[in-house]
């Protein structure tokens, strides 16, 4: 068999002669993009997750095989970012609060994914092949790292918040991070350069790397985003060197820079929103590009021959790869065993452990470049990566799909109809916070367009004021084009603009209306009140009303205010949900003020196991509004939960409250929340009487009006 396969090889490297492998870097790009294009979607047609053709692809361009393509230094530079991608996009898009309330799991997963295929692959090396100690410790700790490889295919399904999946980030780099330590200090053992300063250097620099990156980094970040809005491309670029600057800073602190990267993506998880453009762009081009660079190089190392070389070393990776998936996979069990986790789950936590490439690669190469191993146990090392990829690409894809489906089936049945959003556009002003308000908002499950509305009064100028919202309508399009979300725009001439917008609601089965706070009032709205008064007083949708003066970014603090008796209201739930969505994305650094009833059922509906993931403070009431002294600078976002008059979650110090941030405090950011207007549930006596807010509110304005009258006359005087 084997000697067919050579006969083969040899055979096209003959008809090729004089030709590959290619240098020609055109022609090297063109082979690898038609790779990366074609290869997924054959592998996909039999069923064949889409990364196996790629990792199989480069074992039969790579040297071992057909040798088309030369791995020269360009290409190691974009496999080389494709794995600093990798550990990156794991750190960006953890859920922050679910990675917080599974921290202590996450540490449980890492601590038994390191000692137990430790531990075994130790006695294997040790007793069975007869490795001397350090040979032996050194190759057992190879079974305990394992590389995200199958990270694409959990994105890809939507289930990258998953708990499970959350702990097996955690997990990873836990258990990355304590092989490359150990790695570390064996190379220092067998070199004899065991002393106190690389003690010293060790525990000094990855300290300074983990403050500097997950405290001042975020810090820097939100500076350079205020500072350099709307310039897109600076953004990425700028993440990009921060992803590599970080891994090198890792290189120097004497681990390996994946940690480096993986740091990275957790100071920045805080700082970049996950539905947002910049966001799209980072996942994109590392999906498309990048990883599988790195997937194709990790093919290339690969070399079928050895399958039938000889019984000896097939046998030998054979119990290499066998150890390394049993103990991941007991790792995996008896994980889900403690926290009761379903068969799936467990599942997905050993597809996505199971995998071995970067890490591996890294112990085994020290290890041969120091001479503790001797090529077989490279060439076992390298079958045993395509196995382990293989078989983690299968696991992970089909419990991540079993996954996905069960939470699309509990999406449904909590979501009684799907989430449609309308952005009404009378102006160009802060349309672009509009929009991205919007897409934060948005379900990331959810497939339904966005809805920006073009509206303008019915009068002689409506044709041009609607050739002039071309320009807006064009911004728009360019914006959501970036983020690949859908969008249907409207445009409608109306007699009233309020009406126009409240019959397109309708029309449209809209559930959300997101608009820009009118900060420049006229004098019809002294009597009839502004568009939005007007708007949330027709309209039956939620509505969100937001002034908002800087990236969403740059927030570091976000500032949540409750109505009282919020609670009581039937759509509560969806409204806190909806909070939650944007907490989460803005910024993890919150503050919830409210009655001490509301903020307990907050933290339930948000289902908020951990009192540290949000500070909350009890008020018994708002009618003094001290604490906003303490929260008014520009890094700061309000997010207030109000409600319209008559409901029994009213309260005119709330209301009044977006009016006293916008005249105190010209460059303070808010948003202004109201909860769809169906009917609410009342349980016993435990609200407060409508009728004595109203009054409240109709006697604190005659004392302004007084006031003012006041003021004329003192000034005439």
């Amino acid at each position: 068999m084997a000697e067919s396969l050579q006969n083969v090889i040899d055979w096209v490297k003959e008809f090729l002669k004089g030709q590959i492998p290619f240098t020609n870097p055109v022609l090297i790009l063109s082979v690898v993009l038609l790779i990366i294009l074609f290869s997924p979607l054959i592998f996909k047609r039999f069923r064949i997750p889409g990364i196996i053709g790629l990792i199989l692809a480069g074992v039969i361009i790579g040297p071992n095989t057909f040798h088309l393509i030369e791995k020269t230094t360009s290409f190691d530079l974009f496999s080389k970012t494709g794995l600093l991608y990798i550990m990156f996009l794991a750190g960006l898009e953890i859920d922050m609060q679910e990675f917080k309330q599974n921290r202590s799991k996450s540490v449980v997963f890492g601590a038994l994914t390191f000692f137990i295929p430790i531990i075994i692959g130790f006695f294997v090396c040790f007793y069975i092949f007869e490795f001397q100690f350090w040979a032996a410790l050194l190759l057992a700790s190879m079974f305990s790292t394992h590389t995200l490889l199958s990270y694409p295919i959990v994105s890809s399904m939507g289930v990258v918040k998953n708990r499970a999946v959350q702990l097996t980030f955690g997990g990873t780099i836990i258990t990355d991070t304590a092989v490359l330590i150990l790695l570390g200090i064996i190379t220092n053992v067998v070199k004899n350069e065991i002393n106190a300063i690389f003690w010293f250097k060790t525990i000094v620099f990855l300290s300074a790397l983990v403050v500097g990156t997950l405290y001042l980094l975020p810090r820097i970040t939100r500076w350079f985003f205020r500072n350099l809005e709307g310039q897109g491309s600076s953004q990425y670029i700028y993440v990009l060197a921060v992803v590599f600057l970080s891994a090198f800073a890792s290189e120097l602190a004497g681990v390996e820079p994946i940690i480096g990267a993986f740091l990275a993506g957790l100071a920045l998880n805080k700082v970049i929103p996950h539905n947002s453009v910049l966001m799209n762009r980072v996942v994109f081009i590392g999906n498309t590009l990048f990883i599988p660079f790195f997937l194709i190089s990790a093919g290339m190392l690969v070399d079928l021959r050895l399958f039938f070389s000889g019984s000896g070393a097939l046998i030998f990776a054979r119990i290499l790869s066998g150890v390394a998936l049993l103990t991941k996979y007991f790792a995996a069990r008896i994980t889900g065993w403690i926290y009761k986790f379903s068969r799936t789950e467990t599942n997905i936590i050993f597809g996505l452990s199971a995998s071995h490439a970067a890490a591996t690669l890294a112990v085994i190469k020290v290890g041969f470049d120091i001479g503790l191993f001797d090529k077989g146990v490279i060439n076992g090392t390298i079958i045993l990566i395509l196995i382990t990829c293989l078989a983690s690409s299968f696991v992970t894809e089909r419990a991540a799909r079993k996954l996905a489906i069960a939470e699309k089936d509990t999406d449904t049945k909590t979501e009684k109809r799907p989430e449609r959003i309308l952005i009404p556009i009378t102006n160009n002003e802060g349309i672009n916070r509009v929009m991205d308000l919007a897409m934060l908002i948005k379900n990331q499950k959810s497939n339904e367009s966005l809805f920006p509305l073009s509206i303008v009064e019915d009068d002689s100028e409506a044709d041009e004021k609607l050739s002039s919202s071309k320009k807006i309508i064009d911004t728009i399009i360019e914006q959501t084009a970036a983020l690949d979300k859908k969008v249907e725009i409207l445009k409608k001439v109306d007699l009233n603009i309020v009406d126009g917008i409240v019959r397109t609601a309708r029309a449209y089965a809209i559930t959300d209306i997101v608009l820009a706070y009118q900060t420049h009032a006229n004098s019809s709205n002294f009597i009839f009140g502004s568009k939005a008064d007007q708007l949330v007083a027709k309209a039956d949708q939620l509505i969100i009303v937001s002034k908002i003066l800087q990236p969403f970014n740059s927030f570091k603090n976000v500032i949540v205010v409750l109505t009282p008796n919020a609670e009581l209201e039937k759509n509560f739930k969806r409204t806190c949900l909806k909070i939650n969505r944007i907490l989460k994305q803005v910024g993890n650094n919150a503050i919830v003020y409210g009655e001490e009833k509301t903020v307990v059922q907050f933290q339930l509906m948000i289902n908020d196991k951990n009192v540290d993931m949000y500070k909350y403070v009890t008020l018994e009431n708002f009618e003094q509004t001290d604490f906003i002294q303490n929260h008014h600078n520009n890094d700061e976002l309000y997010l207030i939960l109000n409600s319209r008059k008559q409901t029994v979650s009213y309260d005119y110090h709330i209301d009044n409250l977006s009016k006293e941030l916008h005249k105190n405090y010209e460059y303070c950011s808010f948003m202004v929340m109201y909860p769809e207007n169906t009917d609410f549930t009342l349980s016993g006596n435990q609200y407060n009487d409508v009728s004595t807010v109203t009054v409240q509110e109709n006697l604190d304005k005659i004392i302004k009006v007084k006031d003012k009258i006041k003021g004329i006359f003192k000034k005439e005087s």
